[in-house]
């Protein structure tokens, strides 16, 4: 399966997209809340399902995965943010997470070679770019098994 040059540009631009409107509902949220406390009472408050967020869903697929009896170092890292905002857009895509589950079957050499040449395309324009970085740590096996597990059980 190949992705052209137009779906890299749309998944760029979805990506930044994510990342603007989580980065202005942060920022709603945080100037709401010393106002939150005097809100009128007419304004109904709509009650949300707790949903565990993708970054602990991925932590603990990892965590299944490597089952060491000592956590190690990567274990103990944050998944980036911009690896997370990554996996909401593809999920998004039908196209991209085609992409993704259809190359987790290949070896991991060939795997990382394929997840390489996405970096690549995204480090033409900015060299500096999270998207291209976040497609690098995809190329850890265990953090791209869960990644992959994620997309599934969304599904």
């Amino acid at each position: 399966m190949n992705i052209n040059e137009r779906d890299l540009i749309q998944l760029r631009k979805d990506i930044e997209r994510v990342r603007k409107h989580e980065e202005a509902r942060r920022a709603r949220q945080a100037s709401e809340e010393p106002a939150g406390s005097t809100s009128s009472p007419a304004r109904k408050k709509i009650a949300r399902r707790p949903s565990v967020p993708v970054a602990v869903r991925l932590r603990q697929m990892l965590e299944t995965l490597c089952a060491s009896t000592s956590p190690s170092k990567e274990s103990l890292e944050a998944i980036p943010e911009h690896v997370v905002t990554l996996l909401q857009v593809i999920r998004e895509e039908p196209k991209f997470e085609r992409w993704l589950l259809a190359i987790d079957a290949l070896p991991a050499t060939l795997r990382n070679e394929r997840l390489r040449r996405m970096s690549f395309a995204f480090r033409i324009e900015d060299e500096q770019s999270t998207i291209a970085e976040s497609f690098d740590r995809l190329q850890e096996t265990s953090l791209f098994k869960a990644f992959c597990q994620t997309l599934r059980n969304e599904a």
